[in-house]
């Protein structure tokens, strides 16, 4: 039995445009791009992690709003990947980037372009779908 690895993403969306992030290339599959955020730590919820891990890493304080009714799964040599998508807001400024060589706002059409993380395949998808006007 693989282990089962929960993460949570955000959503963050301004002026009908997702902000997509580039893994450094140095870390665990680097150079694909993803939703800011990671793993869901014992004793936090999904919301919980997600606002911790945007101010890890961007510096940066959110709000967090609605979940997307889904989770998308992907497994990998070392686990099985449970990713949840919450939609969020920065409330404050970038301040550093500690896991990602770049930092990108995209249109839809721009986000079905980008080379994501094979567990976000599925997420970016159903997310541009669902159209990028949640604020």
């Amino acid at each position: 039995m693989k282990k089962i690895i929960s993460v949570v993403g955000a959503a963050i969306l301004n002026n009908n445009k997702l902000l997509a992030a580039k893994r450094a290339q140095d870390r665990s599959l680097g150079g694909y791009w993803e939703f800011p955020g990671g793993k869901i730590q014992a004793g936090e919820n999904p919301q919980q992690a997600l606002q911790r891990e945007i101010f890890e890493e961007f510096g940066a304080k959110s709000t967090i709003h609605a979940m997307i009714d889904q989770t998308f799964s992907k497994e990998y040599d070392f686990g099985i990947v449970e990713l949840t998508v919450i939609y969020a807001r920065l409330d404050s400024e970038i301040t550093k980037t500690i896991e990602h060589d770049e930092l990108r706002w995209v249109s839809e059409d721009e986000a079905l372009l980008l080379n994501w993380a094979p567990t976000d395949v599925p997420a970016i998808e159903e997310l541009v779908k669902r159209g990028f006007m949640h604020e």
